[in-house]
């Protein structure tokens, strides 16, 4: 059957020269000419003079001589056209063609322009800026890439003692010429917009029927984003509970911290800096979703992504920054990581989605029994998501049911269902008016 490498055409026109295009711009393959789409021989007429005539034209238009045989099946001459990838990239005229599985692409825009950068071995953020200097640089961002590039022992301690021009020309973000690459933008300047809309990540609070509850933009410098975006994500979206251990407080996450901090860390080296979508978090009641707009290395698929492979950043000059920061690996371990944190945790694996646009992360918390426990007071009995509703009103942070069912994990419903339990076993009590009020803990000094 017709795949990425082989074409079958029951006579020869035009548009078989996209197809060959297309071959030695992807992965090489394989042209027939003289067999249907049903892969039978029909055969030819004139397979010899066109074993003459298609090299000199695709060399003429492309600039290359592919290997052109004529065979023989049942008494039919049909013709094969075998076309090794090229090193450079091939126009047909003024079109580029790429394979896509079975399928012939035209590539135009950005897509073209993408292509033809990674062809080069060159990405959308190692092109320089046009009228950027270094003073156009944040100091801050600059000597947090040091000092903790110092302090993973990845960068020599000699580093502190660089001006940041000399120090950001050994990482390629500045050329000879003090010319400032969009990647050196993108990664220590306090208007990375100035570049790319792509450079902030949103993070949305989203009841169970996909209602927006609140959100957060986090921009300025991506060395800083990270942190920025975990201490919001953690602090007011995903609210954790409180674990007593001796004299310790410790804080109970409803998700392994870690692995959302990998995957936040993957979005921001990783993701499509020459688009205009952001990163985004949505927060469910039951789950978290983190988009990263951007495409796989070519040729990979779902399955590459998610097994064992190497490391293929898209952007090598910032994943260099956030390796020298000890903020990721070099050797493709971020998802295995993941995993392993999420089976430590008792929740499943996160789900990878490979969308047009980019790809999806989602994380979703483990499932509860319905079991039944003793509160503090060991006054009553309260089932697990009684318990989880009690202690985020005890908190005070959320209020509406909406926020209660964000913060706790339980669903709308469930929250209805226990407020009123709480309220009938006198542990909680509603104040203020239906609309604006809210449910607090019932003490010795409430009536």
């Amino acid at each position: 059957m017709e795949s990425q490498t082989e074409e079958w055409k029951e006579s020869w026109h035009d548009d078989c020269l996209n197809d060959i295009n297309a071959f030695a711009n992807t992965d090489g393959g394989r042209l027939f000419v003289g067999r249907n789409d049903k892969g039978v021989i029909t055969g030819i007429r004139n397979a010899r003079k066109l074993m003459e005539e298609i090299p000199n034209t695709v060399y003429n238009k492309m600039n290359f001589h592919p290997d052109v045989r004529t065979l023989t099946e049942n008494g039919k001459e049909y013709v094969v056209v075998t076309v090794k990838r090229q090193k450079e990239p091939v126009f047909n005229g003024d079109s580029l063609f790429i394979r896509s599985g079975s399928t012939t692409k035209r590539l135009t825009g950005k897509q073209l322009m993408d292509f033809l950068l990674r062809r080069t071995g060159q990405s959308w953020t190692d092109i320089e800026v046009k009228n950027a200097k270094l003073s156009n640089l944040s100091p801050e961002a600059i000597d947090t890439f040091v000092r903790k590039g110092i302090a993973s022992n990845r960068m020599s301690s000699a580093a502190v003692e660089s001006d940041h021009g000399s120090l950001l020309k050994r990482y390629e973000l500045i050329n000879e010429d003090g010319m400032v690459t969009r990647a050196a933008v993108i990664l220590f300047s306090e208007s990375p917009l100035r570049v790319t809309y792509a450079a902030t990540t949103k993070i949305g609070a989203f009841s169970e029927d996909d209602r927006l509850l609140r959100d957060d933009r986090i921009d300025g410098p991506i060395v800083l984003q990270p942190d920025r975006v975990m201490d919001k994500l953690l602090d007011k979206y995903v609210q954790g509970v409180y674990d007593i251990k001796g004299l310790q407080r410790f804080t109970k996450y409803p998700y392994p911290e870690k692995a959302l901090r990998e995957a936040v860390m993957n979005a921001t080296v990783h993701r499509d800096y020459s688009c205009n979508m952001d990163t985004s978090i949505k927060v469910y009641p039951d789950r978290v979703e983190i988009f990263n707009p951007g495409r796989l290395p070519e040729g990979w698929t779902e399955k590459e992504l998610t097994g064992s492979h190497g490391s293929e950043p898209a952007n090598p000059l910032i994943a260099k920054v956030f390796y020298e920061m000890e903020y990721i690996e070099q050797w493709g371990s971020g998802i295995g990581m993941m995993r392993k944190e999420c089976e430590n945790m008792g929740i499943s694996h996160p789900e990878f989605n490979v969308g047009r646009d980019g790809i999806t992360i989602t994380f979703r918390r483990a499932p509860e029994k319905e079991t039944v426990s003793k509160n503090e007071s060991g006054t009553a009995d309260l089932t697990v998501k009684e318990k989880k509703v009690y202690q985020v009103i005890c908190e005070g942070v959320a209020t509406t049911l909406d926020e209660i069912s964000l913060a706790s994990g339980v669903s709308v419903a469930s929250v209805k269902r226990a407020t009123k339990s709480l309220i009938e076993k006198e542990m909680i009590i509603r104040v203020g008016s239906k609309m604006d009020g809210k449910w607090i803990r019932r003490d010795s000094n409430s009536s």
